[in-house]
C-alpha cells in the first residue's frame, strides 16, 4: 500500500516546495522520522536531481526510507552550531548540519549533508555510522545521557 502512496506522489502533480534553508531540511525529514511518513521523508530526501520520490522506483524508494526511519528514530533532536566542518564543497549548493539525536539513553551526533534543489534544501546523506545500532542503547563512543 505504501508502495501505491509512493507512486501517486512520484507521478501526481506539483511539489510542495523544498525546505527555504538547510536546518529547515533536517527538521522536516526528522519530523517525517519521527512521524513515521515515509511520504514525506521521500519528498525531503533527494539530490541535485529532486526529491527521490519523483526519480526512484517506489519498492526501491520505500526500502531505502524505511532504513533511515529506523537508523534515524529518535525521543528528540538538537540542530548543533555549525562549526568549521559545517560546510563542505561548495558552499553555495551543499552543506553539512550536524544533529544531536536522543535515542534509547544515547545522543549520537549525526551529520546530515544537505543538498540545494531549486529554491530550497533537500537532505541528500546522512551518516549512518555515526547514528549507531538503534537496536542497541549505547555502541562504543556514542554518548550516554546523565539521569
Amino acid at each position: 500500500m505504501l508502495a501505491v502512496a509512493l507512486t501517486v506522489v512520484s507521478c501526481g502533480g506539483p511539489r510542495p516546495p523544498a525546505p527555504a534553508d538547510p536546518e529547515a531540511a533536517v527538521r522536516a525529514f526528522l519530523g517525517a522520522v519521527r512521524a513515521n511518513s515515509l511520504v514525506a521523508m521521500g519528498e525531503i530526501w533527494g539530490g541535485s536531481r529532486g526529491p527521490a520520490s519523483a526519480y526512484m522506483d517506489p519498492a526501491e524508494l520505500e526500502q531505502r526510507l524505511t532504513v533511515m526511519r529506523i537508523y534515524l528514530e529518535h525521543e528528540q533532536y538538537e540542530i548543533l552550531p555549525p562549526g568549521e566542518s559545517g560546510i563542505t564543497g561548495d558552499r553555495s549548493r551543499e552543506r553539512i548540519v550536524r544533529v544531536q539525536l536522543t535515542r534509547k539513553g544515547c545522543t549520537p551526533v549525526v551529520p546530515f549533508t544537505v543538498v540545494k534543489w531549486r529554491d530550497g534544501w533537500l537532505v541528500s546523506n546522512f551518516d549512518i555510522a555515526a547514528a549507531g545500532n538503534p537496536a542497541r542503547s549505547c555502541e562504543p563512543g556514542e554518548t550516554r545521557r546523565s539521569s
